[in-house]
């Protein structure tokens, strides 16, 4: 990285003086703002010493960002696009994930999905692996809530509970306390 960079009118030469200042007060991103500010000293001849000084920046900070306009031209005030990590699936993977959620798991399981049902279900076809914790925030994002069932004590008498159900005319106000072993998703319901 060169710090002999043009300064003054050799300075991005087909943008003017100008441009600069105008692009500078209609910028609204921060980041792009202290940039064109760098680009606008430049322009008006100042050393890269003496911009890193009034800017309150470092010096290295300053020749990148020169670099960057060299490079690219007035476009380099903006980030460039692709940054960050990549999705594992693609928008149509999600969509037709969604629907697979939808549809719910296969007759003679669970009726509703488990975190571990659906990374197994992603794995298997689509061949990608999440962490429970990045499976449960993917569910989130494709609309989906966690539930938790209702605890169900081991030596419960379904046949006795059904028929205080039917005798007792309401339920009673004690079931449904919480405290369950599992987590299951299911479509979130409208507010």
């Amino acid at each position: 990285m060169s710090w002999n960079l043009p300064k003054g009118e050799d300075f991005l030469p087909k943008v003017s003086l100008g441009i600069l200042k105008s692009l500078y007060d209609e910028e609204k991103s921060h980041k792009a703002k202290s940039r064109l500010l760098v680009a606008l000293k430049r322009k008006e001849g100042e050393s890269m010493d003496t911009i890193a000084q009034q800017l309150e920046m470092q010096r290295i900070t300053v020749n990148k960002m020169l670099h960057r306009f060299q490079s690219r031209g007035i476009e380099a005030k903006d980030d460039e696009k692709g940054r960050g990590r990549h999705k594992e699936l693609t928008e149509s993977q999600l969509k037709n994930l969604r629907k697979q959620l939808l549809k719910g798991p296969r007759k003679g399981q669970n009726p509703l999905w488990t975190t571990k049902m659906v990374m197994d279900r992603v794995e298997k076809e689509y061949g990608k692996r999440y962490t429970v914790r990045h499976m449960r925030r993917l569910l989130h994002q494709l609309g989906f809530s966690v539930q938790k069932p209702r605890p169900r004590h081991y030596k419960t008498d379904v046949a006795q509970q059904e028929h205080f159900k039917k005798t007792s005319g309401k339920a009673s106000e004690n079931t449904g306390k919480e405290g369950s072993r599992s987590f299951v998703w299911t479509r979130a319901s409208s507010p």
